[in-house]
């Protein structure tokens, strides 16, 4: 287990776990006031973030993309919230492309289970690989000895399908597990049996590899090593059918063939698709040195990441220190092992590659790792010491093609944050990072660094995303497309729609002015419900955004809201006018006339004379502004409203002193 803190607070017999860690916050904030760490500059930043766990520390391991977001693979210590089955257990969260929580289970049995790997299919399933002690609970596949690999295939609910234990007399160590291009799955770590799945034993512990059917039978089960420690962590499938990686030798014996620089060398092999091995080197120098997590196939050979003490042979570059802390070491090699470069990367301190290798598009590559430097290559550590103990921060670094380093950039809190083995690598700007981080309170505003998401024990789960935001701006939505003009007098309502914009996670809609109506939105489309008491103009835009901001408003979609003037107005003393369209297109009739009682006895309209004197109509817009004063000598007069801008207008008719007021629409369309 990594989590160093919380095994030093067990120990602390006279005080509980979550008063050590009260404790300890004291210290921190104390040399935090008084020291305050530079950060270095860097395009990528935290776009969003989430944490899971239980009142018990909980520690990530790996995590895998689904067809809606992602599996987050890891381990409860002494769970019992959430129907735990034994003294540790793998522990499981499924969450959405944005980190909403979906289903989360535990697995396991009375004895302890270590996580490992976890990865999927084509067909919605996913297998899991640990190391387990139990032979009951979920473990129904038996025992063989100390400790066996329990590989599991899940379905997307969490459902087990099936579940087998492998190994033999010995320990197993390590359940990684790929998928091959076949369909089959290849599943390695360590041994140190000889019986049961296991064919052979060179000595203390092996490379042990094996291909299982995705019903679990096995398909092939090869052991590499010699005497020493042979402890394999990446592997990966070749071009040809075949595979290779990087792992440890401490001699030259048994398997091991080549020259033997130090106490422990990298031990790289590259075997046929047989499984038999076609070639393999040693790399190091005077220290100790062997491969890590982290193994890629190149156009022109391999580049693998290991862990070095040496400064010589091979090596060059090592960062020094009093301690003996290892260096990354990345090195790159032709089709037959031939070194092209090699680098050193780190501080002054502890570090290593914890979470592997990724290439970039630029042919460089990034290399995700732990550290407790603050100096060196690293930049950006997150430093203080917790009770005596480092803190740990995961620490990012972009090399070229050639192994120049372009940047390193630190992510965590002032306490410890370790990534877990493997990252999401969405874009070379587009990362999703599962991690285990402190959980902290409200008052532990200056130790929470990059982790700002509500914790729920000692140590979470922390998801989060990893971007570069300037190529991940929302784009500017269109105008929003709905009525130019309306009555609210029968239209009580409206609905707008948007286009979807580029990158856009959600949508952001603006009613001017407010008191116009009330606005619900949904996504893409918007209702207004109008208030009868507001006539005018108003306009309807909108604004996109995702996890890395939000855009510019949209150009404005402009409605003119009125209240329906229809076809006649009623007479006022003797004198009527007509006005129609109402809405008006280009042209608009201006009728008058003169009432007289009709046979019915109600008011109607004569046909010709308009009195003894011409009526004038004054048209305004909205704001009050006269528009144009007509003088009607006839009793039907056309106007053209062709050049006006659309909206709301009043008029005004006089005639021997009579009035008659109204509102004219003009439409535009």
């Amino acid at each position: 287990m990594y989590l160093y803190g919380i095994q030093f607070i067990v120990l602390l017999a006279n005080i509980t776990k979550k008063q050590a860690f009260t404790f300890s916050i004291f210290f921190i904030l104390l040399i935090l006031t008084f020291s305050q760490p530079s950060h270095a500059q860097n395009n990528m930043q935290i776009s969003w973030q989430a944490c899971y766990g239980t009142e018990w520390p909980d520690e990530a391991k790996s995590i895998v993309a689904t067809e809606d977001g992602y599996l987050i693979f890891g381990e409860v210590y002494y769970d019992i919230t959430m129907g735990g089955n034994g003294d540790q257990d793998i522990l499981i969260y499924r969450v959405d492309s944005t980190g909403n929580m979906m289903w989360s289970k535990t697995y396991g049995g009375s004895g302890a289970e270590y996580p490992n790997d976890i990865i999927a299919d084509n067909q919605g399933n996913f297998y899991f690989g640990t190391l387990s002690y139990s032979d009951d609970g979920n473990v129904q596949s038996g025992n063989h000895g100390e400790a066996d690999r329990w590989i599991v295939k899940i379905d997307g609910e969490g459902n087990i399908i099936w579940e087998h234990s492998y190994g033999g007399s010995g320990r197993e160590y390590g359940g990684y597990v790929k998928l091959l291009k076949n369909g089959n799955i290849l599943t390695y770590g360590a041994t140190t049996s000889s019986d049961g799945d296991v064919p052979v034993n060179y000595g203390y512990l092996d490379d042990w590899l094996m291909i299982i059917t995705p019903e679990g039978e096995i398909v092939q089960s090869r052991v590499y090593g010699n005497m020493g420690q042979n402890n394999i962590f990446d592997i990966v499938e070749t071009r040809d059918g075949g595979f290779f990686f990087a792992t440890k030798a401490e001699e030259v014996q048994g398997m091991v063939q080549g020259t033997h620089h130090g106490s422990g060398d990298v031990w790289s092999v590259k075997l046929t698709p047989e499984m038999e091995i076609e070639w393999q080197k040693l790399y190091g120098g005077s220290g100790y040195d062997y491969g890590n997590r982290g193994v890629l196939e190149l156009e022109d050979g391999y580049i693998f990441l290991g862990l070095t003490e040496s400064d010589n042979g091979d090596v060059s570059g090592l960062h020094p220190n009093e301690d003996n802390y290892p260096d990354i070491w990345v090195v790159r090699i032709d089709t037959i092992g031939n070194i092209m470069w090699q680098k050193c990367l780190g501080g002054s301190s502890y570090d290593y590659s914890m979470a592997g290798l990724y290439p970039t598009q630029d042919g460089g590559f990034m290399v995700v790792a732990e550290t407790t430097s603050e100096d060196g290559d690293v930049e950006g550590f997150h430093h203080y010491y917790w009770m005596g103990l480092p803190s740990y921060d995961i620490w990012m670094t972009k090399l070229s093609a050639e192994g120049e380093l372009e940047w390193s950039q630190c992510y965590g809190s002032y306490v410890q944050d370790r990534p877990a083995y493997n990252v999401i690598q969405k874009d070379d700007d587009n990362w999703i990072i599962a991690a285990t981080a402190p959980t902290f309170s409200e008052n532990d505003s200056l130790v929470r660094g990059d982790v700002q998401c509500e914790g729920h024990g000692d140590y979470d789960f922390w998801l989060f995303n990893l971007k570069n935001c300037a190529n991940y701006q929302p784009a500017t939505p269109q105008a929003p497309t709905g009525p130019d003009t309306l009555c609210h007098t029968t239209d009580t309502t409206s609905v707008y729609t948007l286009a979807p914009a580029a990158g856009a996670w959600g949508y952001t809609w603006q009613l001017q002015p407010e008191e116009a109506g009330t606005l619900a939105q949904d996504s893409l489309t918007a209702t207004i419900t109008w208030n009868t008491g507001y006539q005018g103009e108003v306009q309807i835009s909108t604004a996109s955004y995702n996890d890395c901001g939000q855009s510019p408003y949209s150009e404005v979609k402009t409605t003119f809201v009125y209240t329906c003037v229809g076809m006649e107005e009623i007479p006022a003393n003797g004198f009527g006018l007509r006005v129609y369209p109402n809405p008006a297109k280009e042209w608009v009739t201006f009728e008058i006339s003169e009432t007289s009682p009709s046979p019915s006895g109600s008011p109607g309209w004569l046909s010709g004379g308009v009195g003894s004197k011409p009526a004038t109509i004054f048209i305004y817009n909205h704001t009050g502004q006269l528009v144009e004063k007509l003088d009607l000598n006839a009793s039907r007069t056309n106007w053209n409203v062709g050049n006006l801008q659309r909206g709301l207008y009043f008029y005004r008719s006089e005639q021997d002193g009579k009035t008659v007021v109204g509102k004219l629409v003009v439409s535009g369309e």
